[in-house]
């Protein structure tokens, strides 16, 4: 049976994983160099084949500098680090090394769950921005049980 939460429980965890994966952008890349020479030895050249070069072409290069850009921002905040204070005020995130912090009175917090990968947080109607927020995170430190404690206590004010 998990300890009553003490005051303020801070979600220790690492940045959360890129987006595009760098091996899903590769292969992305991969397929939009092949496709022209793959167009041009199934068949005669159309204007539905040139699009569709096109097409993959710049996809690859998009998803290239996507995911070279979310390499990036996971190595720039790489610490783990507290992400999240969860208190009996309410939630604050801290989604950046360094920044805006998002703070969530208990008032107006709906519902809270903590899954593998992210803390998702519910506002009421009352909130000021309605709606779901998300924070992302990898390689959690700090002990679930603790974490689903204090969101209950939370919760259940």
């Amino acid at each position: 049976m998990p300890e009553t939460p003490s005051i303020r429980t801070d979600l220790v965890a690492g940045p959360p994983p890129a987006n595009p994966p760098l091996l899903v952008a590769m292969l992305i890349v991969a397929l939009g160099l092949a496709a022209p020479i793959l167009f041009l030895k199934a068949g005669s050249p159309s204007p539905l084949f040139g699009i569709a070069i096109l097409a993959l072409a710049a996809a690859g290069i998009i998803t290239a500098f996507g995911a070279v850009s979310a390499q990036l921002r996971r190595r720039a905040d790489a610490t783990i680090r507290p992400r999240a204070s969860i208190t009996q005020a309410g939630i604050t995130l801290r989604p950046h090394a360094a920044g805006a912090e998002q703070h969530f009175v208990a008032e107006h917090i709906k519902t809270a769950q903590l899954f593998p990968g992210a803390l998702v947080i519910h506002t009421a109607p009352e909130h000021p921005k309605p709606g779901r927020y998300v924070l992302r995170f990898s390689n959690l430190a700090t002990p679930r049980e603790e974490l689903n404690a204090a969101l209950s206590a939370l919760l259940l004010r």
